[in-house]
């Protein structure tokens, strides 16, 4: 059995699974985590377009359920669907940039193949490539996190989209069950799956969402967690995997993206 396919199966039964990376993804993946550091304040505030969630944006700016208990963290998105229009800025020529953009066609062409296999799985057509309408985010949590008396740093939630990839640089990440708090641990080339409110809704409630959050640290310690959501193309028209009912994915990809305090989503 591949891993993509045992990968597949397990979302299947439990909206969760793990997959092995490349050693090259990989490599791109430090450079992105290690890299960010490094970006100036002034570079952040240039690079930043909240009407697009595109770049960057400070401690804070969204949260997962709450809105005045906002995710104790700052962000980078990146959506290959508006990179043509960030290439005067200096920052698009930069190492970092080009890692994000190089990660991201690799986690898309896996991201593609996972949901290819999980369409399988219940003997529906693949979906349309979906990769302009989705992107990269890097979560940042930094110190300042520690001072705040909260026990998540990112509140239990699910997902707003198709598959989310997760790959934190250390643990905090955990799968939420019932009363209990499930830790996800990941070797160095593995990176977590997690299937999102889309997708439920797309199986007819037959594969759950992954219910999740990310711990409050306890002392100050730098953690970052690089993330692909994969949302559905703007253009296809869907319909649910038994009932055979159409759905408004366009509209209920905004609807989530909005709840977590983000601008519409110009491209839908």
């Amino acid at each position: 059995m591949t891993q993509i396919k045992k990968c597949c199966e397990s979302i299947v039964r439990s909206g969760f699974g793990i997959l092995q990376i490349p050693e090259v993804m990989l490599g791109n993946y430090k450079q992105i985590v290690d890299g960010y550091s490094s970006i100036s304040q002034a570079t952040k505030a240039e690079f930043s377009f909240s009407q697009d969630t595109d770049g960057f944006f400070p401690f804070g700016a969204e949260y997962s359920g709450i809105e005045d208990q906002p995710d104790l963290c700052e962000r980078f998105c990146y959506w290959p669907a508006h990179a043509s229009k960030r290439i005067g800025f200096e920052f698009a020529r930069s190492g970092f940039f080009a890692a994000v953009d190089i990660f991201e066609q690799q986690i898309s062409t896996l991201a593609q193949e996972l949901m290819d296999g999980i369409c399988d799985e219940f003997g529906v057509a693949p979906l349309a490539p979906f990769r302009l309408a989705s992107y990269v985010q890097v979560c940042v949590y930094g110190a300042q996190a520690v001072n705040i008396e909260r026990r998540f740093a990112q509140d239990p939630h699910e997902d707003g989209h198709m598959l989310s990839f997760i790959k934190p640089t250390r643990e905090g990440l955990v799968l939420v069950k019932g009363g209990s708090l499930e830790p996800v641990r990941l070797l160095e080339n593995e990176i977590a799956v997690l299937a999102g409110s889309l997708l439920t809704e797309l199986s007819d409630h037959a594969i759950p969402a992954a219910y999740h959050a990310v711990l409050a640290p306890q002392r100050p310690i730098a953690r970052s967690s690089l993330i692909y959501f994969a949302n559905p193309s703007p253009g296809q028209v869907l319909t649910s995997f038994f009932r055979r009912q159409a759905i408004d994915m366009s509209g209920a990809v905004n609807a989530r993206h909005i709840r977590f305090g983000n601008q519409p989503i110009q491209l839908l």
